[in-house]
Parts: C-alpha cells; sequence; structure tokens
C-alpha cells in the first residue's frame, strides 16, 4: 500500500480516487507520494521512501528537484492545465495598462447629486485612454500560455513578436532574439520557465533596450526580471510601468510597479483541472509506472500486459543499458514487452516481465547495486 500526504487540500471527491487497497493519505510517518499546489515541500520529506511528487500546476520552484532528482524521486507537474487562466489575467493587466477604469471608477464615487452624469462626463478628460489596437506586444515564452496570448492579441489587432527557445511556426507571430524584441515592443510579457538560463535575463542593460513609455509584465517568476535594473530604468522614466504577479519588498510604496499576489493561474476552472491531473498523475505513476508530463522523469508510457513490471531510473553511462539485460538474461526471463526513454542526463525504463517474483527480485537487487542506478522498482499488474 502506497502512504500519500497532502501538503495542500485535495477536493474529496479527488481523494476518493486513492483510497484502500492501493492507498492511504496519512499526514504522519514515512510517505511514498506527495499531492501538492503551491506550497514548499521541505528538503526532509525527500526521504528513500518518496517515490513522486505530483504538483497541481507548472512551477516547481517550491520544489528541490536536484534533491528530488538524486533520490530517484518523479516530480510531476500539469502545464498547460492553467493556462487560460493565466492568459486573461494577462489581458487584464494590459487593459489596465492603457484604460484608466480603476481611478476613473474612483471619481465617480466621489460625485454629489441629480446631474451625476454630467459631472462624471467633464471630468473625462483626466481618464483619456489609448487602444491596445495598433500596439506591438513582444511575448518571452512561447508555450501553451504564451501561443494562446499571442492569438489573442492578434485578434485585438496587436503585432505580435515572439522569444523562445525552439522555433514555433504560428504565422501570426513574428519570432525575433530578445534585444529586437525589447526594441520594438510597446508591452513585453514574461511568461518564461525560471532556469539557469533565464534567471536575470533582464538585466539594467537589456531593459534600458526597452521603447521609453513601454510596460512590462512579469508572469514567468521573479529572478527573471533583475529588481535593481528595473527600478533603474523606471526611476529613469525609461519604462512607465511594472505588473508583477511575484511581490517583492523593494517595490512596496513604487507608484509605478503594480504587484498581485501570485494569482495568475488561481481560478475555479484551473484549479480543478490542476488537481484531477495531477491525483490521475501520481495514481498512474504508483501503480503502472507511467509518466505523461515531468520535470525530472522523461515522458514513458507502456500498457501494462505482464504479469510484473519493473522500472528503472539512472543516469545514462555507457555500460548500464548493457548490465541491466544482462542480469534478466542470466535468470532467464523473458521480457513481455519494454520501452525507455531519455531526459537530460537520466533514463527511463519500464521492462514488463514474465517468471517468478522471487527472479525479479533478485535481478531488481542486482541492478540497484549499479553505481549509476538512482531507482529500481517492482510492480504487480494491479488488475
Amino acid at each position: 500500500m502506497y502512504k500519500l500526504r497532502l501538503i495542500d487540500p485535495i477536493p474529496d471527491r479527488l481523494i476518493a480516487r486513492l483510497q484502500k487497497p492501493n492507498f492511504e493519505v496519512n499526514q504522519e510517518g514515512k510517505i511514498n507520494g506527495i499531492l501538492v499546489r503551491s506550497s514548499y515541500v521541505p528538503d526532509n520529506f525527500i526521504s528513500d521512501e518518496l517515490l513522486v511528487i505530483s504538483r497541481s500546476g507548472v512551477g516547481v520552484n517550491t520544489i528541490n528537484l536536484e534533491a528530488a532528482t538524486e533520490n530517484g524521486t518523479a516530480v510531476l507537474n500539469t502545464p498547460g492545465v492553467n493556462a487560460n487562466a493565466v492568459k486573461e489575467l494577462v489581458l487584464a493587466c494590459l487593459f489596465l495598462t492603457v484604460r484608466q477604469v480603476a481611478k476613473a471608477a474612483e471619481m465617480v464615487q466621489t460625485l454629489k447629486g441629480s446631474d451625476i452624469l454630467i459631472q462624471a462626463e467633464s471630468k473625462r478628460s483626466d481618464y483619456i485612454g489609448q487602444e491596445l489596437q495598433g500596439k506591438t506586444i513582444g511575448l518571452l515564452g512561447m508555450g501553451a500560455i504564451g501561443t494562446q496570448i499571442a492569438r489573442n492579441c492578434y485578434d485585438l489587432g496587436m503585432d505580435v513578436l515572439g522569444y523562445a527557445r525552439r522555433d514555433h511556426d504560428i504565422d501570426y507571430v513574428n519570432q525575433v532574439n530578445l534585444d529586437e524584441l525589447l526594441r520594438l515592443s510597446d508591452f513585453v510579457v514574461v511568461i518564461l520557465p525560471l532556469t539557469n538560463e533565464t534567471k536575470d535575463l533582464l538585466t539594467e542593460e537589456k531593459l534600458s533596450l526597452m521603447k521609453k513609455g513601454a510596460y512590462l509584465l512579469n508572469f514567468g517568476r521573479e529572478p527573471i526580471v533583475n529588481s535593481k535594473g528595473l527600478l533603474k530604468v523606471l526611476d529613469d522614466e525609461i519604462l512607465a510601468g511594472y505588473i508583477t504577479d511575484f511581490p517583492q519588498e523593494e517595490y512596496l510604496g513604487h507608484p509605478k510597479i503594480l504587484m498581485l499576489p501570485h494569482i495568475g493561474g488561481t481560478t475555479q476552472e484551473a484549479l480543478k483541472g490542476g488537481d484531477r491531473l495531477a491525483v490521475r498523475a501520481l495514481r498512474n505513476f504508483l501503480l503502472f509506472g507511467t509518466v505523461r508530463e515531468s520535470v525530472n522523469f522523461p515522458a514513458t508510457r507502456l500498457v501494462f500486459q505482464s504479469p510484473y513490471r519493473i522500472t528503472i531510473f539512472y543516469r545514462k553511462t555507457g555500460k548500464t543499458f548493457s548490465k541491466i539485460m544482462k542480469y534478466l538474461d542470466q535468470e532467464n526471463l523473458k521480457i513481455g514487452n519494454m520501452v525507455s526513454n531519455r531526459k537530460d542526463a537520466h533514463v527511463y525504463m519500464l521492462i514488463d516481465l514474465e517468471g517468478t517474483f522471487e527472479q525479479i527480485e533478485l535481478v531488481a537487487k542486482r541492478i540497484r547495486d549499479i553505481p549509476s542506478i538512482k531507482r529500481v522498482r517492482i510492480l504487480s499488474r494491479p488488475y
């Protein structure tokens, strides 16, 4: 039986799918699986017993990914499930930069008398805005969220520039390099994940390339935008404003900065969808060893048809695979089917076997002794 811990609340209707005889939700003691939304996963939870962390959402900055990978613990996530929620918030913020909706509404609340409309109209010249149509938006990141924003901005009549690590064949998006995007855009939206390459991507030097009066919106991660550089270009009146979903103390009280409480993917629909997919991913990994979306394991799926399955996660070296095959052959174990896939420096294998449990257990013990091996599991077909 797999013991599970919920770090964030998950709806009871979904937890009902993780019941005995295969699962037990247990908030104490050793655990085999974790379900989490955006809370931190303490490092001491990453133990020898922990097989999987399933994240309802995309970002994994609250998980020690390096420690999990070294431990052979799969970190699963649900990319794309909150893409529409983030897209809609980005669009809302774009409209807020060009139309003084909140300030105009506040002004109306200060009026008195039966001729409020006349009074309000006499002040509307103070709130003349602009239109997004005809402006240029630059998107840093062209994944699930970026492509949705691009489509909607194009439909609004905007020119769309894109910057991404891979080429994207979208006819209405002009893919350019970073410097060109910053120079040409009236609005720059950051929706890149945080990696070693994207940390401090937007330094003072880069931000100084932006158009005078442009806006920067950060819905990727806080460290992608260098805070000192940002404050400098704001104070030098290069940028008209900065909107971020990641509050920082040094930004408090700044008149040109709007901070939101990390609500980009927080809608009822996105949370429900993320929870559902996270529960399903955790269940499938523990019972079948399969992976659909993970940040440290490659996507690996195989129909479970043999009596037993062995799963192997290892750092790729020249001789590991041949040793695994050698040990299987020594016990005359028949391979029903197998699949392997690679992600970065690691390989994940599913091997369906016909034989006795004792034979497979002996082979698994030998495989675990190979230095490059991170995790070996033996699964019995659940039904």
